[in-house]
């Protein structure tokens, strides 16, 4: 398989229009091989970028759809925890640190083609900002994992 989405076109459903939730398997290998999956369920809010930087000068800046939206429902599904990684006999969780969650997300929106500077500004963002909300979905997805 070649690196990068094996689709980029995504069946979700929505009842705001800001939420979705996936209603397939949507398959990611990444650089180095490595197969992944976005599991049917998988939800995601885009790129989690704040409003301040969703326009500029009267222009879409980095709102939170974009090129880089599949990439932002990767990162969303690894943050998670719920991504799956393909281990040669089965799906397994990925269960990703949250730089190989961070360093992933850089990668795919790489591969979709998304300009340099909006990848460099997204990717910072996480980088520096994300800490809260992978501490927030891991401690979310556990509490599920529970019930």
């Amino acid at each position: 398989m070649l690196a990068g989405f094996q689709k980029t076109l995504f069946e979700v459903a929505t009842t705001d229009g800001r939420h979705f939730i996936l209603q397939q398997p949507v398959d990611y290998v990444a650089a180095d091989g490595t197969e992944y999956r976005i599991p049917i369920g998988a939800t995601s809010d885009g790129a989690s970028t704040p409003p301040i930087l969703w326009e500029k000068f009267g222009l879409e800046w980095i709102p939170p759809f974009g090129s880089y939206w599949p990439a932002a429902v990767l990162h969303d599904a690894a943050y998670r925890n719920a991504l799956m990684v393909w281990n040669g006999v089965s799906w397994i969780t990925a269960n990703l640190s949250k730089p190989q969650c961070d360093a992933l997300l850089r990668e795919a929106m790489e591969s979709l083609g998304t300009h340099a500077l909006t990848v460099d500004e997204i990717y910072h963002g996480v980088v520096v900002g994300g800490q809260s909300s992978f501490d927030q979905d891991r401690a979310q997805n556990a509490e599920t994992l529970k019930s």
